[in-house]
């Protein structure tokens, strides 16, 4: 009997072994053998490579553009936003310059006012003649010289005499900041006119109708005037005649109770803002401060004064 043909010869397998296939080696185990790295070809690993790098910076793209669209919206809300409050704001700054600016010129206005000077009196060529203090009117002789006297016991004689509706001033220094002054508000009727009237006020009389005088002198000439107001007590002749070109004629005797006895007496041409009644132009325009009636004591000056003069005068 013939044994039968192999269907292949014995070493066909080695043969025909696929490359790249495993193999086995003498000394390995075929867990060694199937753990081994595969063999890559170098033209492989290159293009995974770079496929993985473009990858990467597609990547990378992407989210920079992402980045800069949302920077871009956000500029975008913010700007349209901004826009308003920045214009806002523009218009509130612009407004406070202009605030700055009326109030920057308002002031070197009244500055400039109070620096002028008050105009003074015209002069009286009457000798000075000094009245002497009386309460008792009916020993008055108003002397025709310009008004004079002694004011908290200090020589004074009127610089300049100013007058309208309301006071009457007889001052001596800065019409602004006086060393010494006599005001007689005449409480007048609304709309009555000064011209023409007579005032006699005894010490017994008192009330709405009777003129207020007011005192002011310094202590020290860096400071402001003190000042002390009599309602009732003194004694006063006062009659003022009528305007002519801005002047209004006038003679005083005044006697206030108070401890240094001050007292002036004389005659004037007060300078007025009131109207001509003949037509004529009235006299040079006086500035706001001069004019002004100034503030009586505050309580606390008020006390002052009466604790250093002994009470009410």
């Amino acid at each position: 009997m013939v044994p039968p043909k192999p269907e292949a010869p014995p070493h066909a397998n080695l043969a025909a072994a696929k490359p790249g296939a495993p193999r086995l080696s003498i000394g390995q185990s075929r867990a060694e053998v199937a753990a081994a790295p595969k063999a890559v070809a170098p033209q492989v690993a290159a293009y995974e490579q770079k496929l993985k790098q473009n990858r990467a910076a597609g990547k990378g793209s992407a989210k920079k553009w992402v980045t800069i669209g949302a920077v871009v919206v956000i500029c975008g809300v913010g700007g349209y936003f901004g826009y308003g409050f920045y214009n806002e704001w523009q218009a509130k700054r612009e407004e406070a310059a202009k605030q700055a600016s009326i109030a920057a010129t308002q002031q070197a206005a009244a500055t400039a006012a109070a620096e002028q000077p008050a105009p003074e009196s015209p002069p009286n060529d009457e000798p000075v003649l000094p009245p002497v203090w009386t309460l008792d009117l009916d020993k008055v002789k108003i002397p025709s010289g310009p008004v004079n006297g002694s004011i908290s016991g200090t020589n004074f004689v009127a610089e300049t005499i100013l007058c309208n509706a309301q006071v009457l001033r007889l001052l001596q220094g800065n019409a602004t900041s006086p060393d010494r002054e006599i005001l007689v508000y005449l409480h007048l009727n609304p709309g009555e006119n000064p011209t023409g009237h007579v005032w006699t006020v005894t010490r017994e009389m008192g009330g709405r109708s009777v003129p207020q005088v007011v005192k002011r002198w310094k202590t020290n000439p860096r400071f402001a005037p003190l000042s002390k107001p009599f309602a009732t007590g003194y004694a006063m002749k006062l009659e003022l005649g009528q305007i002519t070109n801005g002047l209004l004629p006038g003679k005083i005797f005044i006697a206030l109770p108070d401890a240094e006895q001050t007292f002036v007496a004389g005659t004037f041409q007060a300078t007025t803002t009131l109207a001509d009644p003949n037509g004529a132009a009235a006299a040079q325009a006086v500035t706001p401060n001069p004019m002004a009636m100034p503030p009586g004591p505050n309580p606390g000056q008020k006390a002052a004064i009466d604790r250093r003069y002994g009470g009410k005068r």
